[in-house]
């Protein structure tokens, strides 16, 4: 679960200086500080946070994320968090922004993938994987 906490001007500075880039959430940064586990990892994630929206479709904070490319050769995991995809502690804001990412052709090069045709997600305290283009096809359904 996150929580908001008052921290002085150095932590800041130490975790602004530990962040990998302005899409990295804060307190990912943190939590290598601190040399946590990521979130991946952990067992149980809260539910509050924004959930993740987009093209009509919505999938709650702390649902798990998963990715399979070449016929499973490739895999990525990962957690919608905060509005925001997070795999390997990188924060994207779409789903192909993170395949594309990600994913390497056959030959190591990077791919141009659409990310729906890929990714999953688990809601929490679920056992199922919802394919994301199946729920955007089903979002356009109703229309």
């Amino acid at each position: 679960m996150l929580q908001k906490i008052d921290i002085d001007w150095d932590i800041h500075r130490m975790i602004e200086g530990e962040r990998r880039g302005f899409d990295e959430p804060p307190y990912v940064a943190l939590r290598r500080l601190l040399k946590l586990p990521a979130l991946e990892a952990t067992a149980a994630i809260g539910a509050e946070g924004l959930s993740w929206h987009e093209d009509g479709v919505s999938v709650p904070h702390g649902s798990l994320a998963r990715m399979c490319y070449q016929r499973g050769r490739q895999v990525f995991e990962g957690r919608f968090l905060d509005g925001r995809l997070v795999v390997n502690d990188k924060s994207f804001d779409s789903l192909s922004a993170a395949a594309n990412a990600l994913a390497e052709t056959k030959d190591g090069k990077k791919t141009q993938l659409n990310g729906w045709n890929y990714w999953e997600a688990r809601f929490p305290g679920e056992q199922v994987w919802r394919s994301l283009k199946q729920m955007r096809e089903e979002y356009r359904a109703k229309g």
